[in-house]
């Protein structure tokens, strides 16, 4: 393992079990001061989510001055405020997909569009699982499992999340290799192509401000972040990852819930 930290120009975040753990909807106090710490060192920071940006936990806009963030599994950066900058559709042909499968195995099967996460297929299960029994996230879900129409009116979806039979996903993931189908924190499947995941997001920003990959730090805990982990020049896979994601890690830090990225970033001497 060959690091250079001098080279460190910009530190990417998942959110979820990377930087917030399961059942809390704010960064830790450490993890916080952690990061505000390197932007007052002159390093930027990138949240780069699975999630719809309706869905970002309201506290991270306070603690943290971010300008540009990337969702839905590097297919949608947005800014600040919302407004979209670069998207990366599903092909219909995948789309078509994903939705007969779900509708032939009872699945549920939640879309992220560009404005919402709209369920295609077992509305209730969808929500039972991807919530985690938030009511107020619930709200947030719209209900197209009737008409299907959701894609004609704001283009084919960003993303895809399936939840349900476990074994019966993984079988279709064996008909669909160009597909990811990684695991997540919540009771199901991220499910996005090869070609359209974390690292485009990151990529677009890399341009804009003339770095390269290794000028780059990257915190991840499933199988949605390998993509950014492998081509970071420090790839850090939190302690509470899965082993897929560990192998591809330069660092295996602390678990999530112990501030794993915070003691990466003061051991290396970023903070």
């Amino acid at each position: 393992m060959n690091m250079n930290v001098d080279k460190i120009k910009m530190i990417v975040c998942d959110i979820d079990n990377t930087l917030i753990p399961s059942g809390s909807e704010q960064l830790s106090e450490r993890n916080r001061n952690a990061l505000q710490a390197a932007m007052a060192n002159g390093y930027d920071v990138m949240i780069n989510t699975g999630r719809h940006y309706t869905f970002l936990q309201p506290t991270l806009f306070d603690d943290l001055p971010m300008d540009i963030i990337g969702t839905i599994n590097g297919a949608c950066l947005v800014k600040r405020d919302g407004t979209v900058l670069e998207t990366h559709p599903l092909p219909t042909e995948y789309m078509n997909r994903i939705v007969s499968f779900a509708q032939a195995n009872d699945i549920g099967l939640g879309f992220k569009f560009v404005d919402h996460v709209v369920t295609y297929n077992a509305h209730q299960k969808f929500v039972s699982g991807y919530v985690n029994g938030d009511p107020i996230k619930a709200k947030l879900i719209v209900d197209d499992t009737e008409k299907h129409t959701h894609h004609l009116e704001y283009g084919n979806p960003l993303g895809t999340f399936l939840v349900g039979d476990e074994d019966a996903i993984m079988n279709f993931a064996k008909e669909v290799p160009d597909m990811v189908f990684a695991w997540s924190s919540l009771k199901g499947f991220d499910v996005f192509l090869h070609s359209i995941n974390k690292s485009l997001t990151v990529e677009a920003v890399l341009k804009e401000k003339c770095y390269t990959w290794d000028n780059v730090i990257a915190f991840g805990d499933a199988g949605n972040d390998i993509p950014f982990i492998q081509k970071a020049g420090i790839g850090v896979a939190l302690g509470n990852a899965k082993d897929d994601v560990r192998q591809h890690a330069d660092i295996v830090a602390d678990i999530c819930a112990n501030d794993g990225v915070a003691k990466v970033l003061e051991e290396l001497g970023i903070v």
